[in-house]
């Protein structure tokens, strides 16, 4: 049977080698959050020296002491600091690093914090993260965000569980493929299904979705012309592939954000910032949202909408099969790494010119004339259940998409 330590190391060649694909350039920056993940940042580190990688960064951006300074800190005392100061990441995608995100939940993370103390430090951090944003979307670097376990996050999910800890890292190695004989192999495999689905919508040249579910999602948006849609087979500007999520089980693309109508339903939880947001709708009229309620996180989602910039519209739609590795555990994780890849799901917020042919060469006043959206912020949340139909307007007429949560292409 192989030991935990075995299993991290084929997660840390997974990751380097399938995920970031290290060709041109021995730059590795990793950001974590906790320090119980220090002993797997080791592992990576000691796997990336392995295959000749010269320089290696860290940066410990600390959730405990996150919170420890948001709960003690004044509003108007909260300013710019090594806490929440992402420019780190931000010099190191301008200097072309291969960057890896571990990513983790904390349960009630800030549910004791103000409000606006949390708003304040997000938009610090948002507008010091602008770097690495500018580049991100187009992959102008190859960066990719994993998950890892933490005790408070396994005990939240099994609760009066004694393996709690050990339950949860099983079902991100399976997840993630990790615990395959050849991880890389089954994600290869994977790769080649998911790219019939994605080839057969390009070759549909879809102008419009319309979604509709029981719990009352009555929606639809429009597709800008030249509409490319992605996968996580992936490349980076210097032609290396790579996947930018482990897992991903996403098709997506960017729509014409101007042209959303019509009342969506979530159909999981997800957090921002630490907090809880769940039981919510969101209404569309000509692109913006004009109603929502929330009946958990309603400030927050309120934030997000109001507060950051052209977050009101829309930068992504996402079809994920209901019947996935991760929706089969029949597991919400509260993380949106997991959650958006077992489930259908849109985006406030910032599109991705990358999802246009040639986006990525066109002038903000041209991408603004296609319909993308620009934002400070991406947040996905989702609305697939097991009973979505999708209907598109395609070259070929209308043509049922998804049925009963699943594709029928």
């Amino acid at each position: 049977m192989i030991n935990k330590e075995e299993l991290d190391r084929k997660y840390a060649k997974l990751l380097l080698t399938k995920c970031l694909n290290f060709n041109h350039t021995n730059f590795l920056m990793i950001e974590y959050r906790l320090k119980e993940h220090s002993d797997f940042v080791n592992i990576i580190i000691d796997e990336a020296k392995k295959i000749g990688v010269k320089r290696i960064e860290t940066w410990f951006h600390d959730k405990d002491e996150v919170y420890n300074y948001l709960k003690n800190t004044k509003l108007e005392d909260i300013k710019i600091n090594p806490l929440i100061d992402a420019t780190p990441l931000s010099k190191a995608a301008l200097e072309g690093a291969c960057i890896l995100h571990i990513n983790t939940f904390v349960p009630n993370e800030k549910d004791d914090i103000e409000f606006e103390k949390t708003l304040k430090s997000n938009k610090i951090f948002s507008e010091t993260l602008a770097g690495y944003r500018k580049y991100s979307g187009s992959y102008g670097f190859p960066w990719t965000i994993c998950a890892y376990p933490n005790k408070r996050w396994a005990e939240f999910l099994f609760k009066n569980t004694d393996d709690a800890y050990m339950k949860l890292y099983n079902y991100i190695i399976q997840m993630c493929m990790v615990d395959r004989d050849d991880p890389i192999k089954a994600w290869d495999d994977f790769i080649k299904e998911s790219n019939y689905y994605k080839e057969y919508l390009q070759s549909l040249n879809i102008s419009k979705l319309h979604y509709q579910n029981s719990l009352g999602t009555d929606f639809e948006i429009g597709l800008p012309k030249n509409t490319y849609w992605m996968n996580m087979d992936k490349r980076s500007l210097m032609k290396d592939k790579i996947m930018v999520n482990m897992p991903s089980y996403e098709i997506f693309t960017t729509p014409d954000f101007k042209t959303a109508n019509g009342i969506v339903y979530n159909s999981r939880p997800f957090v921002f910032s630490g907090k809880v947001i769940d039981d919510f709708h969101i209404e569309f009229k000509d692109g913006k949202a004009i109603n929502y309620e929330a009946k958990v996180g309603n400030d927050t989602l309120k934030s997000i909408i109001e507060d950051y910039k052209n977050a009101c519209y829309l930068g992504e739609v996402a079809l994920v099969n209901n019947n996935s590795p991760i929706s089969n555990t029949g597991i919400i994780f509260y993380d949106t790494l997991f959650d958006e890849n077992a489930s259908c799901h849109l985006a406030l917020g910032n599109g991705k010119a990358g999802n246009i042919i040639n986006g990525d060469n066109l002038s903000k006043e041209e991408l603004d004339k296609l319909g993308i959206n620009r934002s400070k912020v991406h947040v996905d949340f989702m609305i697939g259940t097991d009973d979505l139909e999708i209907e598109a307007l395609t070259n070929q007429g209308k043509k049922l998409v998804f049925k009963r949560g699943n594709f029928v292409l």
